[in-house]
């Protein structure tokens, strides 16, 4: 017979407290290295803090190049400068705007019609005074060139350029090519002229033989009294030298025009120049006159803002003499 050998059975409330206890030893074995590991870093991390704290702070700008710096700094005053300018410009542009005066206003509306008039009679007055003043010129150079006895077809031509009305000037056309002899010239030939009026005056008409020799030796040799006691074409030629030395030439004309035919056909040729020295001599004056007469209107009008009026009525000039 056999026994049969059964264990006690071990409690069941009694297992997991046998199981506590044997587990404690493991977790505080795994748990001590843990905790270390901590202190140690918090230890580490404490002494790397302290030396954060006493070394010194360092800006951004200890990691920037200090020649960039410099030149960014350079730049922020430059910047700061013209800033400060543009400011003050605009602060000057203002105080001008506003101490500027006002456009004027009108409250009459042909004010600015009737100014804008004026303006414009100005200006015109101001082209006829330069118009004027050179008209003067050109007159004036004419007149003292054809008081000699050379061509004065240049001068002639200024003149046309300047006038706006040339009938005064047609006359001298013929004459400024050539020229005419001046007075002295023509004082100077008289005596010669003079001699062949006498003969002319005294010499027969009969065709004999006797006075074609009495005629002819006339002309060779000419007696003429010079006194007082001058009769007939010698007393007309005296008085006609003595306006010539007066420098009355048209005086002169005027009593050489009384002797007889004869006398004045042997004369034709000097009167001829002397007549076409007389109208140079009128027209060039009456040229200058009415030159200079325009240009005192013109100035006239300028200074007193009227209107000019140019130029003169067409006037009828005498016609030189041909001679022939």
């Amino acid at each position: 017979m056999t026994d049969d050998f059964a264990p006690n059975p071990i409690p069941a409330a009694a297992e997991p407290e046998k199981t506590r206890w044997g587990r404690g030893p493991l977790i505080i074995a795994f748990a001590f290295p843990i905790v270390f590991v901590l202190l140690a870093l918090g230890v580490l991390g404490f002494a790397v803090y302290k030396e954060h704290l006493s070394a010194p702070q360092k800006t951004v700008a200890d990691y920037l190049d200090p020649a960039a710096v410099a030149k960014d700094s350079e730049k922020d005053s430059e910047i700061a400068r013209l800033t400060a300018e543009l400011n003050a410009l605009r602060v000057r542009q203002a105080q001008a705007s506003a101490e500027a005066p006002q456009a004027p206003t009108y409250a009459d509306p042909t004010a600015l019609n009737r100014l804008s008039e004026r303006l414009d009679r100005l200006e015109a007055n101001q082209r006829l005074l330069i118009q004027a003043a050179a008209a003067a010129t050109s007159a004036s150079g004419l007149q003292q060139a054809a008081k000699g006895s050379q061509p004065f077809l240049s001068e002639l031509a200024d003149v046309e350029k300047s006038l706006t009305d040339t009938v005064m000037v047609a006359p001298l056309r013929p004459l400024a090519q050539k020229g005419v002899p001046s007075e002295i010239a023509l004082a100077l030939s008289f005596p010669a002229y003079a001699a062949k009026a006498r003969t002319a005056a005294s010499a027969k008409t009969d065709d004999s033989f006797l006075t074609r020799l009495t005629n002819a030796l006339s002309g060779l040799i000419s007696i003429r009294r010079i006194d007082g006691a001058a009769r007939g074409p010698d007393a007309l030629l005296l008085q006609a030298q003595g306006r010539l030395d007066q420098g009355d030439l048209n005086g002169a004309l005027t009593v050489l025009s009384t002797l007889p035919p004869a006398s004045q056909a042997a004369l034709k040729p000097w009167m001829t120049d002397a007549r076409n020295r007389v109208l140079v001599d009128t027209t060039t004056r009456r040229i200058t006159v009415e030159a200079l007469s325009r240009l005192s209107q013109a100035n006239y009008s300028t200074a007193n803002g009227a209107d000019a009026t140019a130029g003169s009525g067409a006037a009828v000039a005498p016609q030189p003499e041909t001679g022939l």
